[in-house]
């Protein structure tokens, strides 16, 4: 593994941290107040193919690899979290599924349309008795000719009440727990389906989370992903390409955090000295400095192959940069002290929006099981006798 980017994403790197400067981070503070992205900044995303990272060229996608499509998330979580909310879900959970499981007729409709952005879209697994443990989901699908019936409620779905198409997971038989579901593609103007309640959240204005409701919703046999049974692992496969990207956001926002304090002790005065010469301030400044190095290694072994290998370093990822992002965002806003709890900064809203990467796409203690188990297979294979 290289350490040094190559030249090309060294390129994308700076053109993303521009962009993000000069056209969005100067709506963060509207997008917070209003809960409304302007169009000129959807316009932005679209401009720079941040709804296509890395789908395939053929289907409009800027056709990066794993790391290069991180490269441009950490950028981007230095604004608004909206945009990495409407934007980028559309690269891993909105859809590797299509990418990986449709049949070519189904690429062909929907990926050029969500990489270009024209349509967003939305992964509909959640739901009320169903988060973590994925294999208890209760909506019911049954074969009817050439369709499908979808029947059941999902919640919390990012992006539910403007996405234009769904990857809907359902179960054919309970009884098979995770061998039993099914997952198809699921255009948001099929009749049967409706969005139900939107849910505020802590943060995340600009984007919405939503129940979605499957009421005797037909679907054409062809919008089957893989075959019957395959949802379960359809689903891990795409919540792989969403928790290395998440990985990838904690550092972008850390990064962003430490920003903030580095220029606020250099100018800040307490007992007629500068901040940063206090050595207790030093020392915080560098644990928050030796937190943002997660590397990269989730990115580097999706782009591998090893299906293994790039499930659990995702898992890491996603664990490591959401507790890493959580420790620097709370030690940034004691150096800010009451004005970094305000309103008046940043700092409080990248806090809460940070705080639900331990809960989405796999909470932290999944996370922790996905790491230990496979410690655990590590350990035995080191020591099987040859």
């Amino acid at each position: 593994m290289h350490f040094e980017l190559p030249d090309d994403l060294r390129v994308l790197q700076g053109r993303m941290r521009e962009f993000v400067r000069s056209e969005l981070q100067p709506h963060d503070a509207a997008i917070e107040a209003t809960g409304i992205v302007p169009d000129s900044a959807m316009a932005g995303l679209r401009r720079m193919g941040l709804f296509g990272t890395n789908t395939p060229t053929q289907f409009g996608g800027l056709g990066l690899s794993m790391l290069g499509s991180c490269i441009a998330t950490e950028e981007l979580a230095k604004a608004h979290t909206a945009f990495y909310y409407l934007s980028g879900v559309n690269v891993h959970i909105g859809s590797k599924a299509i990418e990986f499981f449709a049949q070519s007729a189904v690429r062909d409709r929907w990926l050029p349309e969500l990489a270009s952005g024209r349509v967003i879209a939305a992964f509909a697994l959640t739901e009320p008795d169903a988060g973590s443990d994925a294999a208890r989901i209760q909506t019911r699908a049954r074969r009817d000719g050439d369709h499908y019936v979808l029947d059941g409620r999902k919640t919390y779905i990012t992006n539910a009440p403007v996405a234009g198409v769904f990857t809907a997971f359902a179960t054919l038989d309970p009884s098979k727990g995770a061998k039993g579901i099914a997952a198809f593609v699921v255009d948001a103007t099929t009749p049967g389906l409706s969005i139900g309640r939107v849910v505020e959240m802590a943060a995340g204005r600009g984007s919405e989370h939503a129940e979605v409701m499957f009421e005797g919703c037909r679907v054409p046999r062809e919008n089957l992903l893989g075959q019957e049974g395959d949802g379960f692992a359809i689903a891990m496969r795409c919540l792989d390409a969403g928790r290395t990207h998440w990985g990838a956001y904690c550092v972008g926002a850390a990064s962003q955090l430490l920003d903030y304090a580095l220029d606020h002790v250099s100018v800040r005065e307490t007992f007629g000295r500068r901040l940063r010469d206090h050595q207790g301030i030093e020392w915080q400044i560098a644990d928050m400095a030796s937190a943002l190095h997660v590397a990269y290694e989730a990115a580097w072994r999706y782009d591998q192959g090893d299906a293994a290998a790039r499930t659990a370093a995702a898992a890491l990822s996603k664990y490591t940069g959401a507790d890493m992002v959580q420790r620097v965002a709370d030690m940034t806003m004691q150096l800010f002290g009451g004005a970094g709890y305000s309103r008046d900064l940043p700092i409080e809203r990248i806090w809460r929006e940070t705080r639900v990467v331990r809960i989405l796409d796999g909470t932290s203690e999944i996370m922790r099981q996905i790491i230990a188990r496979n410690a655990f297979r590590s350990h035995e294979r080191r020591n099987t006798p040859i």
